[in-house]
């Protein structure tokens, strides 16, 4: 199984490459804007933790948890911990400039607001970490002009809603770590720009859709589903991770074409038949696996599939050849 720990920082990475930038304020606090934050304190109670410049007298643009334009009104902040159970505001509709926001590790619970499509300028949202425990509702593909969202790691549950298929600038999608159920829809295939990926660790079935194959995806991370049929078309020629492990994939891997740029590979826990494929030596890898599915053949003796111990190509059909026993007649 692969390490968690390098996937955290893998999501890190393309993380810090999405941060928004933003001027410094030159000007206070807009007071509509310092009103809006305190209420959110305050509704999740007032600790150290929480957004640190919420406590500043009289002007909330000078903190490090909170950016604003040049003109002092609220482009982005930040909150995590606090130490009363609260809904996210409606009243949040009123940062009518905000560009993003995070709540992370904070006592969040219901669902986002409805109000979050007023917001024209809204590009991020990340509820990670939190006690979130609705559906996740349609209206967010209504903000039209969203790159990134986050709901890691919470308790939503129900389907994936197809209406994210209508954010054409979305590059990062990360609903991994909840109990999700259902298909994943096939309208994703129409987020052009998406490159991130991560539905891990929930309870989706049935098969990947074809579209999915159409993006240029760099980061894809499935494992931990219920997940079945073919998954050939998600290997990429930009995919540098893929996650599939875990699932009840089926599917002839011979047949496969796999991108130098792959680096981070683990199918293990599947039901994947055939051989490797002669593009299997191209990519550096630094991490694979591909233990307990169906795999026969050799293991190529090039490329860096050497490198990997055994219990990488372990409990497979007939998989044979270092760091595996002989093949047969060798």
């Amino acid at each position: 199984m692969v390490k968690h720990t390098s996937i955290s920082i893998l999501k890190l990475l393309f993380m810090s490459s999405l941060l928004l930038s933003i001027a410094p304020s030159t000007e206070p606090c807009h007071p509509i804007d310092y009103k809006v934050l305190h209420e959110i304190q305050e509704s999740m109670g007032s600790t150290p933790d929480l957004v640190s410049a919420f406590n500043l007298a009289n002007d909330c643009c000078r903190g490090g948890d909170i950016t604003c334009n040049e003109y002092g009104r609220v482009t982005y902040f930040f909150a995590s911990h606090g130490n009363t159970s609260a809904r996210i505001p409606s009243s949040i509709c009123l940062l009518e400039y905000l560009e993003g926001f995070q709540f992370i590790y904070a006592p969040i619970y219901g669902s986002l607001p409805s109000t979050l499509t007023k917001l024209k300028y809204l590009r991020e949202i990340r509820v990670a970490g939190t006690n979130l425990n609705s559906t996740i509702p349609s209206f967010l593909g209504n903000i039209t002009n969203l790159q990134l969202i986050d709901l890691s790691s919470n308790s939503l549950h129900g389907p994936i809603p197809s209406s994210l298929g209508k954010l054409v600038d979305l590059n990062w999608l990360d609903l991994s770590n909840n109990h999700l159920s259902g298909q994943i829809p096939q309208s994703l295939g129409s987020c052009k720009a998406l490159s991130f990926l991560d539905f891990s660790k929930n309870q989706l079935t049935g098969d990947v859709p074809k579209s999915l194959g159409q993006l240029n995806m760099n980061y894809v991370s499935l494992f931990s589903n219920h997940l079945t049929g073919d998954a050939s078309h998600l290997f990429q020629s930009e995919t540098g991770t893929l996650y599939l492990y875990s699932n009840r994939f089926a599917f002839n891997f011979s047949n496969v074409n796999v991108g130098s740029n792959l680096d981070y590979f683990v199918m293990s826990d599947n039901l994947v038949y055939g051989g490797f494929p002669p593009s299997i030596v191209n990519p550096v890898f630094e991490y694979f696996s591909v233990s307990n599915n169906r795999l026969c053949g050799p293991i190529p003796p090039s490329g860096t599939l050497q490198q990997f111990e055994a219990d990488a190509f372990a409990n497979n059909l007939c998989l044979c050849g270092s760091p595996l026993p002989p093949c047969s007649g060798s």
